[in-house]
């Protein structure tokens, strides 16, 4: 009694347990049926199994597309190892072009902004200041001709006044020695028409005086000697004519040592003039030679700048590009990164599919045809591969 109650106790356990393998076949192919591959696959199964096929042809099939996953994704495990390596290799590679470029950048714009343009500043001041100078020097050596010329010209006035100033009291000697005659044998006298002449000589030279610019003085010295020569009875005396002469051979050296005295201090002139105007010739000349180099440095300097300014917009150009190419690469690489990661979850997935496939034809295959046979029951369309 013993031994039958403890067959029927096994019995129903072994009844339990298929019942609950059932209730777990059926979990799984409802699992596997939302998977659209897995869908597909046990579409595919079913059809085999409805042509009598055997079980072991269909196990070799799945088994081939199991391992065929395990090969594919090793092999593009491989590829995508090589590619991101070549990844890697291009985009070190253009981080360095973009280094050496953008140090290229850096040593353009630090010679632009600590060489160049501070030197076309000071070329540029250095002109500015040498043509203000020059300007200056110029005008300076203008008015310094503009003097001389009117000092040359109240020179030759002063000499032609002392000139005209000699040469009448030239005359009025002369007058007064051609026209002395002896009187009673006893002395010197000037004659009548002496005096005459005189007196008309010394009138003209009073108003030829008045025209005088420089020296005014000589008019009132005619003068005085047209008042002497008005005193007729002191020209009757020997001693008062010797005297008139003397006088007037005194004033003739004195206008003499007068005009020296022009031409002395002319001379002098002439010489602080030329020196003067030598040292300003000498600064015109220094000027304008610093300016004349300065102008060709800041040409120079202009074309050097002009010549690096393009050499780095063509630097920025390609950095721009680098920039753009590696951007551009890392994307792709980022992208093949990310579609070998989904390529890879979803062989993973399909993968998964088979081996349950598998694991469910080799646990029961009797559950899985009934399971299938239900839901092809139920209007299914297939769909297989």
């Amino acid at each position: 009694m013993k031994n039958v109650n403890k067959f029927v106790l096994l019995s129903f356990l072994v009844m339990i347990n298929y019942a609950l393998e059932d209730v777990d076949m059926k979990q799984q192919i409802e699992q596997l049926d939302r998977n659209r591959f897995g869908h597909t696959l046990l579409d595919t199964i079913y059809l085999q199994l409805q042509t009598q096929e055997p079980i072991e042809r269909l196990m070799g099939t799945l088994q081939q597309i199991e391992d065929r996953y395990y090969q594919d994704q090793k092999e593009e495990d491989v590829s995508h190892k090589d590619y991101q390596d070549s990844c890697t290799v291009d985009l070190q590679n253009l981080d360095q072009n973009i280094k050496v470029s953008d140090n290229e950048r850096i040593k353009l714009e630090a010679r632009l902004e600590g060489e160049l343009y501070p030197k076309r500043d000071i070329l540029q001041k250095l002109i500015a200041q040498k043509q203000g100078e020059l300007k200056e020097f110029n005008e300076e050596l203008n008015e310094l001709d503009q003097q001389r010329e009117e000092e040359s010209e109240e020179f030759e006035h002063k000499i032609h006044e002392h000139e005209d100033v000699i040469a009448i009291l030239v005359q009025a000697r002369t007058l007064f020695t051609e026209n002395l005659q002896t009187h009673d044998n006893s002395f010197i006298q000037l004659n009548n028409n002496g005096i005459e002449l005189l007196q008309k000589h010394f009138g003209a030279s009073i108003k030829r005086a008045s025209k005088f610019t420089y020296r005014t003085s000589w008019g009132k010295m005619f003068k005085a000697l047209a008042t002497i020569t008005s005193r007729v009875h002191q020209l009757q005396d020997s001693a008062q004519v010797e005297n008139v002469i003397l006088l007037i051979d005194q004033l003739l050296e004195q206008v003499h040592d007068s005009m020296d005295l022009e031409k002395f201090s002319e001379e002098k002139r002439v010489q602080a003039y030329e020196k003067t105007r030598n040292l300003l010739v000498i600064s015109i000349n220094t000027t304008e030679s610093t300016l004349a180099s300065a102008i060709t440095d800041l040409a120079i300097v202009n074309e050097i700048i002009e010549q690096t300014q393009a050499t780095l917009d063509n630097v920025n150009q390609r950095l721009q590009m680098l920039q753009q190419s590696r951007d551009d690469r890392f994307t792709i690489c980022e992208q093949e990164a990310q579609d070998y990661q989904d390529s890879r979850s979803q062989r993973d997935s399909d993968r998964d599919v088979v081996s349950q496939t598998i694991g469910l034809l080799n646990k029961s295959l009797r559950t899985l045809k009934e399971q299938l046979a239900l839901r092809m029951s139920a209007g299914e369309e297939f769909e297989y591969f």
